[in-house]
């Protein structure tokens, strides 16, 4: 079975569980596979939702019979360091600093900034405390990480 396949039913068990996939990932060898299911919500991830995921997800990996031998199963939150891939996951990061690459001509341009607001088509930014904020359009954004500060 392809990947595409079986993200595809993970999406369906994660969705019932009123959850979004934000990324499968599967990677191990024969008989021993490692299955990595990166979860959101709008509010947060918990750790009964990711048992209650991996409980459905476990049950259609075992009814599928997609990994001969073993496999580990990992459900958990995308974590701070994956790129946000969802416009509604910006809202609850309202206030952070990101690390954001967009299209600009010959190649991606890199720069960090505070968000600020969440519009309907890309995220406000401000460069530094007090500087005018910036409209970067979902369009151009090719990617954005939530950064900590030090």
């Amino acid at each position: 079975m392809e990947k595409a396949e079986i993200e595809d039913a993970i999406r369906g068990c994660v969705e019932r569980c009123s959850a979004h996939l934000i990324d499968l990932l599967v990677r191990g060898t024969r008989g021993s596979a490692v299955v990595e299911v990166f979860i959101d919500t709008e509010e947060g991830v918990t750790s009964d939702l990711c048992s209650l995921v991996s409980h459905d997800v476990a049950r259609l990996i075992d009814r599928s019979g997609w990994f001969q031998g073993t496999y580990r199963l990992d459900v958990s939150s995308p974590g701070i360091d994956r790129p946000l891939r969802y416009p509604w996951q910006y809202k609850k990061h309202i206030g952070r600093l990101l690390g954001i690459r967009t299209r600009a001509s010959g190649g991606g341009a890199q720069r960090s900034g505070r968000l600020t607001a969440v519009r309907e088509n890309g995220i406000m930014i401000a460069a530094k405390e007090g500087s005018p904020e910036e409209l970067v359009l979902f369009n151009e954004l090719t990617e954005a990480v939530v950064r900590t500060p030090w």
